[in-house]
């Protein structure tokens, strides 16, 4: 039977200002822009005892922490420190599975001692924290749920060891809102038809579940008895899209207004862009009006982007050509399709070929011309 982990870094974007900043630690700090209509990115551990968490308004936060510390996020700086952390774990194990910035999982089944796993992960722990700096949760299982489970079932440095023996007594009575995969639509809707716990669905055979869950009802159970995926997949972190959204602190009604936040948006996507060296082969943005609908546009580009100049006029050309005038709380712009970028060769001649067929003279444009002109 494999052995999985699961490695998680704890509040990482607080723990990483704390890092760079010590005169930060023990004290409530949040991620996000400091407006009133913001929403923070996470939190510390500290500001969490308030009841502050991820995806909060920061308006609300304030009210229930008023000495939170809102910091802008700087998130190139958090990706060099991820880079820092998976490098060190790819160097140490072999392979990592990295799913997101601030987590992976790993095939640990010849690195571990038989009966003294925590013990082992431990260790781990501590010398993650000696070589990086960084303070991670590690859940241990036969696959990648029970693994993912285990990392967030005690935060911070806490460590988890699933076993076929422990399941009932650890990981079924977690609440089924805590299920891994299990969506915030879909768990009141178990709740109602009496799926409070994971383990009420491991035992469930209610055809109402079957009738929630669809198709999915095997897979979910499955879970909840310790079954699933023990494959770790190798290859590269590749993000395949990159997205940055704002809040407006009052709702936006000018042009100018909702065309500087889309720069600044603009700026965010491109550094993380940068670091990955990637380029998009096409540009979305999403408008929020005060009444909360949405609505969001894509556009598919001539040809692969990858300077900030160009991410800026390709959204404002789509925005110019979807937006109506009317006031904004939300703007949120992206890229899809995101690839490693070609040499410098290969895309001018993809760029000479383009500018051929479209007999511009040599010349590609594109988006707007930024100054505040609709075109």
């Amino acid at each position: 039977m494999k052995k999985i982990a699961h490695i998680d870094i704890n509040a990482f974007f607080a723990q990483a200002e704390v890092l760079r900043n010590p005169s930060l630690k023990g004290k409530p700090i949040a991620i996000g822009n400091d407006s009133r209509r913001s929403v923070l990115s996470t939190a510390s551990y500290e500001a969490r005892k308030f009841h502050v968490n991820s995806a909060m308004p920061i308006a609300q936060a304030k009210i229930l922490c008023p000495n939170l510390i809102i910091i802008p996020g700087d998130y190139h700086y958090y990706f060099q420190l991820s880079h820092s952390l998976m490098h060190y774990l790819k160097k140490r194990f072999g392979g990592i599975e990295q799913v997101s910035v601030d987590e992976c999982y790993i095939d640990l089944t010849d690195y571990l001692t038989e009966g003294h796993e925590a013990e082992d992960l431990f260790d781990i722990q501590m010398d993650i924290f000696k070589a990086v700096k960084l303070k991670v949760s590690i859940g241990l299982g036969s696959n990648k749920f029970l693994a993912k489970m285990g990392s967030d079932y005690k935060k911070p440095l806490g460590i988890t060891v699933f076993t076929k023996e422990n399941l009932p007594e650890i990981l079924w009575p977690i609440s089924i809102e805590k299920m891994y995969g299990i969506g915030k639509k879909t768990a009141p809707k178990l709740i109602e038809n009496g799926i409070a716990t994971i383990g009420d669905l491991a035992k469930c055979q209610n055809p109402q579940i079957r009738k929630i869950l669809g198709n999915l009802f095997e897979y979910f159970q499955g879970q909840a008895n310790g079954f699933g995926d023990d494959v770790i997949n190798t290859s590269a972190f590749d993000p395949k899209s990159i997205s940055a959204e704002r809040t407006f602190p009052v709702d936006a009604l000018t042009y100018e207004e909702i065309s500087a936040m889309i720069e600044s948006c603009c700026h965010e996507i491109h550094k993380e862009l940068s670091y990955y060296n990637k380029e998009a082969n096409v540009v979305f943005i999403k408008l929020r009006t005060p009444d909360f609908k949405t609505k969001s546009k894509q556009k598919s580009l001539p040809f692969p982007i990858h300077t900030e100049k160009d991410i800026i006029a390709s959204i404002m050309d789509l925005f110019d050509h979807f937006y109506q005038g009317e006031p904004l709380r939300l703007i949120g712009v992206g890229l899809s399709k995101v690839a490693p970028r070609k040499d410098n060769e290969e895309k001018q001649s993809e760029i000479k070929n383009l500018n051929s067929m479209l007999n511009l003279g040599g010349k590609v444009f594109l988006g707007s011309d930024l100054k505040g002109n609709k075109k």
